[in-house]
């Protein structure tokens, strides 16, 4: 009955995630890459000082939470959801959340050097067979490169993943000396109160 369970959430997870780059995309046709952004961040802190308040927990960081969620914020909200959001405009749906998911063999690399999570020959297997699917996934694109919005999409996807990657590996490092809800609401509050100006862009069909 556990087992149950925990598949049946992992397949509404699924999901719920992969429609998600359908509504990203969606949304951007009428929304600025940026501010689309900065309103799911801020919609998601309003949820969370709810839920802190309802727990009754103290909302404010405390000394040097300041500085470590800010720069969680940077990495988690601005690197990722904003680079990510806007690299979406000019890539389909289905690669951008392929490129996004190098994340897992950026933070097996990152997690090797920074948290002293040494790779070993499963974990090198694992990465192999990954960077194959990826290669089988956007391999044909790559044989016929020239530099255009979807690359330059792509590119800026890649980039996101690096910024997701860090902010994972940081918060791993991090994250037990903090309450988790305090934490990621102030992600969202600095991420979403610093995201670049909108640029003007050709959105793809």
């Amino acid at each position: 009955m556990k087992n149950i369970k925990v598949i049946s959430m992992i397949g509404l997870i699924s999901v719920i995630w992969g429609y998600l780059w359908v509504s990203m995309k969606v949304g951007l046709q009428d929304i600025p890459p940026f501010f689309f952004t900065t309103l799911r961040l801020f919609i998601g802190a309003l949820v969370l000082i709810t839920v802190l308040i309802i727990r009754r927990k103290p909302i404010l960081p405390q000394g040097n939470e300041w500085r470590r969620f800010f720069a969680l914020g940077m990495l988690m909200c601005v690197g990722y959801y904003a680079l990510c959001t806007y690299g979406i405009q000019f890539v389909d749906s289905g690669i951008s959340s392929v490129l996004v998911y190098t994340m897992p063999i950026i933070v097996s690399i990152l997690a090797h050097f920074f948290l002293n999570e040494r790779l070993n020959w499963l974990k090198g297997f694992g990465l192999i067979v990954g960077a194959a699917g990826l290669a089988t996934i956007i391999g044909p694109k790559l044989l016929h490169l020239s530099w255009n919005l979807a690359l330059f999409g792509e590119i800026v996807i890649v980039v996101s993943a690096f910024f997701w990657s860090s902010a994972n590996v940081y918060t791993k490092k991090i994250g037990r000396d903090h309450d988790k809800i305090k934490m990621t609401l102030w992600q969202l509050i600095d991420g979403g109160n610093h995201p670049p100006c909108d640029l003007p862009a050709e959105r793809t069909s």
